[in-house]
């Protein structure tokens, strides 16, 4: 299924207001959900510089759902949405060990569930921050999802409000992180 979506943020944290259109496609094993959680990536990291799962050097085996790349062409930020192994986010964080890695899953508590399975697994924990939402948030505002989309973000400190084509659906924005 494709999606198309005229995303604007406005993040009142970070002073930004910012428009893109991209049009997202569901791969085989991923939903709208999935879906969701790159729309909700874009918002949150929200830089002109942010790619949508990118291409990858030949000896990359992995590859991000969402990416920013430093001035040398590496990995500054590499986000990844829904079901990841825990195996995939030691390799990326071993191997691209100065890029900050997001992990986003639907619910708060999902994303506690694989931090705790990172725990003794990921070398560099640390370096991973994990990013939920309210309960059935996501769920929700993907029944909303249509062929074309205009989705405003709205966020500021730890509350998301998303509007999706005239209704608006809200949620907190639930963070973990191991200490070093």
């Amino acid at each position: 299924m494709r999606i198309n979506v005229d995303l604007s943020v406005n993040d009142y944290d970070r002073e930004l207001f910012a428009e893109r259109r991209i049009v997202l496609e569901t791969r085989e094993g991923e939903g709208l959900p999935h879906i969701v959680l790159k729309i909700l990536s874009m918002a949150l990291f929200h830089d002109p510089g942010l790619q949508v799962e990118p291409s990858m050097d030949a000896d990359d085996r992995y590859k991000p759902d969402l990416l920013i790349r430093a001035e040398d062409y590496r990995p500054k930020l590499w986000v990844e949405c829904g079901a990841c192994r825990v195996q995939k986010l030691d390799k990326v964080t071993f191997k691209h060990y100065d890029a900050k890695v997001v992990m986003i899953k639907r619910t708060a508590r999902e994303a506690r569930e694989i931090m705790e399975r990172c725990k003794g697994e990921v070398r560099r924990l640390h370096a991973i921050e994990f990013i939920g939402f309210d309960n059935g948030f996501v769920d929700t505002v993907a029944d909303a999802l249509t062929g074309k989309n205009d989705v405003v973000a709205i966020i500021s400190g730890t509350s998301l409000q998303l509007v999706v084509d005239g209704t608006t659906f809200s949620t907190q924005i639930h963070r973990f992180a191991v200490e070093q």
